[in-house]
């Protein structure tokens, strides 16, 4: 999941769910223009369909502007995360699409390309991907068997956030963290710091971690710690990779953290998503939390939180490296799009340096660099330069067409090792026994 850094009151409350580098190029002549895919022409019909997510409010301003200068006629619907799968499947399934571009998480993006109802964009992204401005990391869900399919809106993989009133009282450094991502073994001093943070202050019981482990929530961390270690996922062939020595080593390392050292607050395992474990990192009684950019808004907002100033982040710490998982949202174009050289023509658009920096200023990282990093944009959101540190170390998540199958039979596997009930070797050799059986 993915939010605004520092969004509006109303979208952190209640929403659930000019740069050189980037080369715009140049609109082609109205009676056609080369495809993004195979070359062929894509005619400009002067109309726009585009379902949105409904939180991508700097989109959908960029889409009327696009429209209004070009004389194109917009139709703009919206949907919420939880029902974009079903409203794009129950569209898709008759083979027709009422949209010319369409809002997609990281984990939709291969279903959708699986069942052939996305087009190929290599040919528009290319120049894109080449420039050094470009955060290509944000395009491991998007990149498929060398094809592009999909373009970034906004990017986030789960970052370190750490309390440094708290690091401050106990003796610790509170600066010493923004440095641990660049410093091999760094883990190991996170947990140092943890095991001193986790102590009784004023009365309060105080934990030196706290994340969210419930359901599949678990493979955020898990799946940054396997490849910290140098593991991945699945292999070339698309077979598990996981049941490994790094994959052993992630589930150990999540294992000490709550029986070992016991530094993670123990409700870890029933929090599903951040904002279960966000309240008592923002009342001061957590030290150091994993979760996405957007929470160094949130602990900055006097009426969000208690610890206003003293919110630190940086990329999470290192093993071999640092690592995380990545969160970006994307759009697409429908192979069934009535008006895909319009959908390109925008896509080229949204790619502009004049419109990542505005959406940069609206508080979503961008895929661009120098974007994210332009002063004017860091004096609002100076998290941006984590987020960008970040995508510098490995950010896969596995991206497969049946993420959720597989996510759900490994994390269970991986709860089933916390709970005590097996051991890690069985754990991971049966997560991955499970799924080729699924697959076959």
């Amino acid at each position: 999941m993915n939010k605004p850094i520092n969004p509006r009151p109303l979208n952190r409350r209640h929403f659930l769910a000019g740069s050189g580098g980037l080369a715009l190029i140049g609109l082609l002549a109205a009676c056609g223009r080369e495809s993004g895919s195979a070359g062929e022409a894509a005619e400009l019909t002067g109309a726009l369909s585009l379902l949105l997510g409904s939180h991508m409010t700097p989109v959908e301003d960029a889409a009327h502007d696009h429209a209004g200068n070009l004389d194109v006629d917009l139709t703009v619907e919206h949907v919420t995360t939880p029902d974009l799968r079903n409203v794009l499947t129950n569209a898709f399934m008759a083979r027709r699409s009422q949209w010319d571009g369409v809002f997609l998480t990281a984990e939709v993006v291969r279903e959708m390309s699986d069942r052939q109802w996305l087009t190929d964009i290599s040919g528009l992204l290319e120049p894109y991907t080449q420039s050094e401005d470009f955060m290509v990391g944000t395009m491991t869900a998007a990149e498929d068997a060398g094809k592009y399919l999909a373009v970034p809106w906004n990017v986030g993989a789960p970052i370190m956030h750490w309390n440094k009133n708290l690091l401050e009282e106990v003796g610790l450094d509170p600066e010493a963290p923004a440095e641990w991502h660049a410093q091999q073994n760094s883990w190991d001093t996170f947990v140092e710091y943890a095991k001193e943070l986790t102590t009784t202050i004023n009365g309060q019981q105080v934990y030196g971690f706290t994340d969210a482990w419930a359901d599949t929530a678990v493979l955020n961390t898990w799946g940054s710690l396997l490849q910290m270690h140098g593991g991945r996922w699945f292999d070339d062939d698309g077979q598990p990779a996981f049941n490994s020595d790094a994959g052993r080593e992630a589930t150990e390392k999540l294992y000490d953290l709550l029986h070992t050292h016991q530094v993670v607050d123990p409700a870890a395992t029933t929090y599903t998503w951040v904002f279960d474990a966000s309240p008592s990192f923002l009342n001061g009684t957590r030290g150091i939390f994993f979760t996405y950019p957007f929470m160094a808004g949130v602990a900055n907002d006097p009426e969000e939180s208690e610890i206003v100033g003293a919110n630190g982040y940086a990329p999470q710490p290192a093993v071999e490296t640092s690592a995380s998982v990545d969160g970006s949202e994307f759009l697409a174009i429908p192979t069934f799009s009535e008006n895909q050289g319009e959908a390109e023509r925008f896509l080229e658009h949204l790619l502009s340096p004049e419109v990542q920096k505005q959406i940069a200023l609206a508080g979503w990282a961008t895929t661009s660099t120098e974007a994210n990093l332009d002063p004017e944009v860091l004096e609002q959101y100076p998290v941006n330069e984590a987020v960008v540190q970040s995508y510098e170390y490995p950010v896969d998540f596995g991206f497969s067409p049946d993420a959720a199958m597989w996510k759900s039979i490994l994390a269970d596997q991986i709860h089933a090792v916390l709970t005590d009930s097996t051991n890690i070797d069985a754990a991971l050799d049966d997560a991955a026994a499970q799924i080729v059986s699924e697959r076959s």
